[in-house]
């Protein structure tokens, strides 16, 4: 008898371990899914970050636009129009972070504010794509979250399964 329960255990059926390891083994897949995943959008942050070459460019104009999400919550997001040059050929855009990026609170105005029309400052941008600079190097720590917190749990879940099995063939 379980201790306390009052009830006899019994030791789980063939058919019931098949599906307790199908499931259980389901849900390790599904965490290497989501690392591999997760390891896809953490090389698609680093990589461009690590190849950067940088330039000098000219800021033409600062301004913060705001939108709403879909929830109806006000997001803003940094413009900054800049020109630069890269092998003589010359290229404007707006693009502030490696990722556009709106959120809410002062972080847009926070961007913003470090930049103003005339200004000459460091733009970051691919060789293989001179067209797409950026100048703030800021990384997306939730990236890794997608990253680190699915390898754990499929480690967790791989350790534990021979305490799992044992206790689903006991009594």
């Amino acid at each position: 008898m379980a201790a306390g329960s009052g009830e006899a255990r019994h030791p789980l059926t063939r058919g019931e371990r098949v599906w307790l390891m199908v499931l259980y083994w389901g849900l390790v897949a599904a965490c290497v899914l989501f690392t591999v995943v997760g390891w896809r959008l953490v090389r698609a942050q680093e990589l461009p970050l690590r190849n950067a070459r940088t330039v000098p460019a000219t800021v033409i104009r600062v301004d913060v636009i705001a939108h709403k999400d879909p929830q109806g919550h006000t997001l803003e997001q940094p413009i900054v129009m800049y020109a630069y040059e890269v092998d003589g050929v010359r290229y404007s855009t707006d693009r502030v972070t490696l990722r556009e990026a709106s959120r809410a609170g002062r972080w847009a105005k926070d961007i913003a504010s470090r930049f103003h029309a005339g200004d000459t400052v460091t733009a970051y941008y691919d060789p293989a794509t001179p067209g797409s600079a950026f100048l703030v190097t800021e990384r997306s720590w939730v990236i890794y979250a997608a990253f680190f917190v699915p390898l754990v749990l499929a480690i967790l879940l791989c350790l534990l399964w021979p305490r799992v099995l044992g206790q689903a063939t006991t009594g």
